[in-house]
C-alpha cells in the first residue's frame, strides 16, 4: 500500500509529456494557460529559476487566465518552457514542459510603436485587443501593411520603467509595436509630424489638442499616448523618431529604465564599445597640477617677503613705540610739576612775613607736639586772601579820634 502511494506521488511530481509549439522570431508569441479559479501557475525555463528577460508572464484575476508572452530575439532556435501548476484547494502540483521551436523570420523593416493608456497588458491579451488595434492600423492609417502586419513588441508600462498610476482604478498602460515590410503611409508621416512637439514631455500632458487621427482609435475604445508615438525605419537604421533602435530591438536584454528612455526618444545611450577612449592627463594637469604650482609659488613669495623685510619692519615699530613712550613721559612730568606747585606759597606773598612768624619761640618744643621743630604749618586759602586787604580804620572814643 505504501509502495503504491509512493509511486503515485512520484508520478504526480513528474512533468507531463512535453507539448510542442512554434514561434516566429521578431514576432509576438503567446501561450495561454487554461482557465481555473483555484490553480496558480509558475512558468520558467526548464531547470531554471525564472523566465528570460524577453519572456513575461501575466495573470488576469478577472478571467482566471495566465499568459506567457514575448518576442523571441534573433539567434534563438528553440527553448523549453516549464509551467508548474498548483491547486490551492488540494495543494496538488503538476508540471508541464513546452518545447518551443523558433522559426527564423527576417525582421520587419518598418515598425510603429506607441502606448495605449486605458488598458493593462492582461486586458490586451484576454480579449485579443491587439487584433482590434491592428484593424485600426490596416483599415485607417496603414492600409499597405494589411498583408503582413504583425505585433513586434508588447510590454506593460511598468516593465518599460513607467510609474504606477496614482489611483488603483487607473490602468497601467501597454506599449505595443507593429511591423510590416510595406513602407509607411502618408497618414503615418503626417501623424508623426503632428505629435512630434509632444516628445519632449514626459509624462505626456493629459490635456492638449487632440490629433486628427484620434477618432479612429476612440472608435475602437483605445486611448493612445501621443507622446510615445514614433516610426522606426529599420531598413537602413534610420529612425524618424530621433535615434537608432536597431541595436536595442531586443529590449528584454536591457534594463527597463534604459529601454524606456531610448524608446521614448529622450536620450540615446551608447554601448561601452562605441565610446572612444581618450587620455585624461591634460584634465589632471589643468585641474590639479596647475593650481598646485600656483599655490606653491604664492606661498614662496609670501615667505620671502616676510623673512627679507623683517629688519625694515622692526625699527619702524620701535620708533612708534618710543614716540608713544615719550608722550607718556612728558604727561607724567607735567602732572608732577602741577602737584609741586600746589604746596608752594603764593608768588606775591613769598617775601611777606606775618606777625605769627615774628613771635618769639620757645627753646623747647611742646611735649605734646608731634611736628618737627623746623616745620611750618601750611597756610590756608583764607590766609592768602587777607594779605591784600587794607588796614582797618582806627577806633574812635566818644567821637574823638584817639591819638597815637
Amino acid at each position: 500500500m505504501w509502495l503504491c502511494m509512493v509511486m503515485l506521488g512520484l508520478l504526480a511530481g513528474m512533468p507531463d509529456p512535453c507539448r510542442a509549439a512554434e514561434a516566429l522570431s521578431s514576432q509576438l508569441w503567446i501561450l495561454e494557460l487554461k482557465k481555473n479559479r483555484d490553480v496558480t501557475y509558475r512558468p520558467s525555463l526548464l531547470n531554471m529559476p525564472d523566465l528570460p528577460s524577453w519572456l513575461h508572464y501575466s495573470y488576469s484575476p478577472a478571467n482566471h487566465a495566465g499568459f506567457v508572452y514575448g518576442v523571441p530575439p534573433d539567434g534563438i532556435s528553440e527553448f523549453q518552457l516549464e509551467v508548474v501548476e498548483r491547486d490551492k484547494g488540494t495543494y496538488n502540483t503538476s508540471h508541464r514542459v513546452y518545447n518551443v521551436d523558433v522559426l527564423e523570420q527576417p525582421r520587419k523593416p518598418y515598425e510603429v510603436r506607441f502606448k495605449v493608456t486605458n488598458m493593462n497588458v492582461e486586458e490586451m491579451l484576454v480579449g485579443r485587443g491587439w487584433e482590434k488595434l491592428m484593424s485600426v492600423m490596416t483599415e485607417d492609417l496603414w492600409e499597405e501593411s494589411a498583408a503582413d502586419l504583425n505585433v513586434t513588441y508588447l510590454a506593460s508600462a511598468t516593465q518599460k520603467g513607467d510609474r504606477l498610476p496614482a489611483r488603483p482604478d487607473e490602468r497601467e498602460g501597454v506599449y505595443i509595436g507593429y511591423g510590416s515590410s510595406a513602407r509607411f503611409s502618408s497618414s503615418l508621416y503626417r501623424l508623426e509630424q503632428e505629435v512630434k512637439p509632444l516628445w519632449i514631455h514626459h509624462p505626456c500632458p493629459p490635456y492638449f489638442k487632440k490629433t486628427s487621427y484620434e477618432r479612429f482609435f476612440r472608435k475602437k475604445n483605445f486611448a493612445v499616448d501621443w507622446c510615445s508615438f514614433k516610426l522606426y525605419d529599420n531598413s537602413d537604421d534610420l529612425i524618424y523618431g530621433g535615434h537608432d533602435d536597431s541595436r536595442d530591438h531586443e529590449e528584454g536584454h536591457r534594463s527597463p529604465v534604459i529601454s524606456a528612455l531610448e524608446n521614448e526618444g529622450r536620450v540615446y545611450l551608447r554601448s561601452r564599445e562605441q565610446i572612444t577612449k581618450r587620455s585624461y592627463t591634460l584634465d589632471v594637469v589643468h585641474t590639479i597640477l596647475i593650481p598646485l604650482v600656483v599655490m606653491l609659488v604664492l606661498l614662496a613669495l609670501l615667505t620671502l617677503a616676510m623673512c627679507c623685510h623683517r629688519n625694515n619692519i622692526i625699527p619702524a615699530t620701535q620708533d612708534i613705540q618710543m614716540v608713544q613712550y615719550a608722550s607718556i613721559h612728558r604727561a607724567t612730568e607735567a602732572l608732577r610739576a602741577l602737584k609741586g606747585r600746589e604746596h608752594s606759597p603764593h608768588p606775591s606773598t613769598a617775601t611777606t612775613t606775618t606777625q605769627a612768624d615774628t613771635l618769639p619761640r620757645s627753646c623747647t618744643a611742646s611735649p605734646s607736639s608731634t611736628l618737627p621743630r623746623n616745620s611750618t604749618l601750611s597756610r590756608r586759602f583764607e590766609d592768602y586772601a587777607t594779605l591784600t586787604r587794607p588796614d582797618p580804620p582806627p577806633y574812635q572814643r566818644n567821637g574823638a579820634t584817639p591819638t597815637r
